[in-house]
Order: C-alpha cells, then sequence, then structure tokens
C-alpha cells in the first residue's frame, strides 16, 4: 500500500544517513524516535520513508494498514510550516491524518490550532523510560537495595572471571548466538516481537561501520565467552539512548552490571537514560519500572476524527 502512495518518498536505509543525521541532530526530543539509527532498525516493521524539503524532513510509514507520519525534524521555528506540509500531504493522498509518536507539546499545539478536529490518545505501552544516569551508574539509594545486592553477588562470586569491552565485527557472531540462546529462555515470548528486534540488531551489525562511531556495543564475558551485550549512542549530549540489551539471565547480577557498566566506562557525562518503551509486555515493564525512572518520554496518537 505505501509504496504506491508515498511515490516521492524514500526508504529509511542505511544510504539515508548522511541525509537524514543532520535532521535527526537538529531536534531535541527525549522519544527513541528521534533518532536515525532507531528509525533505521524498525524500518522493516513500519515501512518509513522519508522526504527532505528545505529546511525540515517529514516521515511517513505503516501501521495495521494504515499511512501515519511522526512529528517533522524542524528547528521550533519551522515546526508549524512541517506539520502543515504533513496535514496537506494527507489530504493529497485523501487519507484522515495520522500521526504517530508525538509530544505533548505538539499535542498542546494541535489542540490550539485544530481545537476537535483530532483526537489525541496517550499511548502508555510506547512511553519511554528516562532515568537519573547517575543513579544507574552508581545504584546509591534504599531504592536501589535490591539491584545492589544482586550486583554485589555478581562481583563477588565471578571475581576475575568477566572482561568486559566495546565490542568489534569480530564479536557480532557471538553476540547473536546470545540472541537466539536468550530467546529460548525466555519465558513470556512473543515470538512477532522476537524476530522484528533480531532483524533490527542484524541491521546494525551488518551496517556497523557506517554509524562512523555513533552507536556502541558494549560486552561482557564470562570464562572467555560473551554472555551480555548492549547496544546504544548518545541521544544528545545530555542523554544516552540503550536500544539493545542482552544477557544470560541465568547469570545473577549480569543484567545490573552491563546496565551500570555500559554506563560507566562510555557514558560517564550524561545526566539522563532513555531507555526505550515497554510495548506493553508485562516482565519488561517490571524490569524497567525496577530501576525507578525519574520521567516518561510520553508519545500519543492523533487521529482525525
Amino acid at each position: 500500500m505505501i509504496n504506491g502512495i508515498l511515490k516521492e518518498f524514500n526508504d529509511i536505509n542505511i544510504e539515508a544517513i548522511e541525509k537524514l543525521t543532520p535532521f535527526f541532530d537538529m531536534v531535541d526530543y527525549d522519544a527513541c524516535e528521534y533518532c536515525f539509527t532507531t528509525m533505521f532498525m524498525w524500518q522493516h516493521t513500519y515501512k518509513t520513508k522519508y522526504h527532505i524539503e528545505d529546511d525540515f524532513a517529514v516521515i511517513f510509514g505503516e501501521f495495521d494498514g494504515e499511512i501515519f507520519s511522526v512529528l517533522p525534524l524542524a528547528s521550533r521555528e519551522n515546526m508549524e510550516k512541517a506539520i502543515n506540509f504533513a496535514m496537506d500531504y494527507f489530504e493529497k493522498i485523501e487519507s484522515k491524518v495520522y500521526l504517530r509518536g508525538i509530544n505533548k507539546e505538539i499535542v498542546e499545539f494541535l489542540k490550539d490550532k485544530y481545537g476537535e478536529k483530532f483526537e489525541y490518545i496517550e499511548e502508555r505501552d510506547f512511553f519511554d523510560y528516562i532515568y537519573d544516569a547517575e543513579s544507574l551508574r552508581t545504584l546509591k539509594g534504599r531504592k536501589n537495595q535490591k539491584k545492589r545486592n544482586h550486583l554485589n553477588y555478581f562481583l563477588k562470586e565471578y571475581e576475575g572471571r568477566y572482561e568486559m569491552r566495546l565490542l568489534t565485527k569480530d564479536d557480532f557472531g557471538a553476540c547473536m548466538e546470545l540472541v537466539d540462546k536468550w530467546a529460548m529462555q525466555k519465558e513470556e515470548n512473543d515470538q512477532e516481537v522476537e524476530d522484528d528486534e533480531k532483524i533490527a540488531i542484524e541491521k546494525v551489525f551488518k551496517n556497523f561501520d557506517r554509524f562512523d562511531g555513533r552507536v556502541k556495543v558494549f560486552g561482557v564475558f564470562m570464562d572467555g565467552t560473551l554472555e551480555a551485550f548492549s547496544i546504544g549512542e548518545y541521544l544528545n549530549e545530555n542523554m544516552a539512548l540503550i536500544h539493545i540489551e542482552k544477557a544470560n539471565p541465568e547469570i545473577r547480577g549480569l543484567y545490573p552490571f552491563i546496565n551500570q557498566q555500559f554506563l560507566v566506562n562510555e557514558f560517564p557525562d550524561v545526566e539522563f537514560v532513555n531507555r526505550e518503551e515497554d510495548l506493553g509486555i508485562e516482565g519488561l515493564r517490571k524490569a524497567k519500572l525496577s530501576y525507578h525512572p525519574i520521567r516518561f518520554a510520553e508519545k500519543y496518537t492523533v487521529r482525525e476524527k
């Protein structure tokens, strides 16, 4: 459906990185979608395409057979012009306006400008979890006591048996083996989500050189075997964005360890950490809440009535 409608738009493939990165760098949204890597990783799921004007870019995609757009990549002074471009495009393709991943600020703007023309739907399952980075790096305080207990167990039990470092292309095969192993061990398993995530990880690894050092892959080895890895980058100068975190769940304390050490070693100065959404998956929500987020990057769906 989307290919026939968005003829003048281009796929968000790895070749788009040079064209789109300046526009992603232009915005300061806290949500994970406003990062080239995120859009590229999940392009196969949402069929996202982009179009660039002189001073902004718009992104359209398809979800459950419907065409949608996300918040345009534009400076604040050009945001209204970019939103109007998207609105006009929906009219051009004879489709009702359907926006996803919209923040509270733009919701208020749309309400002021369009009144009751749209319905505004809070999408809790897609809220990103934002954490105080120093709290994750130190795990201080009573609220982090359980995490410290697990971490201290790991440090004592496996003293001298672990190694941690940034990973290279030579390690990516071991990462994918861990992904497969982790999927088999999970009790709560959504096969479609797992398959999409595996494709997303493979896309990062296959095109790793093209990210020009922006994307970091950090690993923990136990007795010489890779048992955990995480993929992240700077969303902006003050926030780290963690795309992926995988670890052997049978090794107590390994998850808190890689969570902490990735930040300590590679993002020592950021104030905030975005660990993305929980997709409404109960176990994932429980895990993300257990690290005590300080706020959420709220996201709304906006639909024309």
